[in-house]
């Protein structure tokens, strides 16, 4: 069954849950998720809490340019895009899902996605289910680790390639360690889906 989250949880998100970090510098030459920067222009994006310490030891263009955090690769989910599978995920790193990943190995993710959705029936016709942790990630198929709630399926299918997209820029290989990085945060969905695709940017392409 789908977990719905109402406006009563921001408040627990804004506050005590996922980070949202002004970027130390700019991120030059990055229009395929960030657009043009201008050079007054600061980057914003959110880790999970558990992340920060790390993260905040490496710069911005360190994360969202060249995927990178010391040993930790990133990839990156953009809420203007996905503003419900940003949601989720934010709220799953609340939950105290998990904020490292693994690469899992290849031809896995059905099973993995079929242990926490298979029963999943959506409400809404253009609806689909959602899980974080990744199906293609190691930790992803574990109900403990994984939270779930309805999306767009446009946006399910903007995942699929997206992640596909970010685990080759970020050279993510099976048992390779990640972290999600969310850009464009303030886009994240502030309510559960209730049939709308309310994404301004609805083209995935980078």
């Amino acid at each position: 069954m789908a977990t719905k989250t109402g406006l009563g949880i921001l408040p627990i998100l804004l506050i005590g849950g996922a980070m949202v970090v002004l970027g130390p510098q700019l991120v030059p030459g990055f229009p395929d998720l960030l657009g043009d920067l201008t050079a007054d222009t600061a980057v914003a994006y959110q880790v999970a809490p558990g992340a920060k310490p790390k993260t905040d030891k490496c710069t911005a263009d360190q994360l969202l340019k060249q995927r990178q955090c010391d040993d930790l690769k990133v990839v990156l989910i953009d809420a203007a895009k996905m503003p419900f599978i940003a949601q989720n995920i934010s709220l799953a790193w609340v939950e105290g899902k998990p904020f490292a990943l693994h690469k899992g190995a290849p031809g896995s993710d059905a099973g993995r996605r079929a242990a926490v959705c298979g029963n999943f029936k959506a409400q809404f016709a253009k609806g689909s289910c959602d899980e974080y942790a990744f199906a293609s990630s190691a930790e992803g198929g574990i109900p403990a680790n994984v939270r779930i709630m309805e999306v767009p399926l446009r946006e399910q299918n903007c995942q699929g390639g997206t992640l596909r997209q970010e685990y080759r820029r970020a050279g993510i290989v099976e048992g390779s360690a990640f972290t999600v990085v969310i850009t464009n945060p303030e886009k994240i969905a502030t309510g559960p889906y209730a049939g709308v695709d309310i994404a301004k940017e609805q083209s995935c392409g980078s």
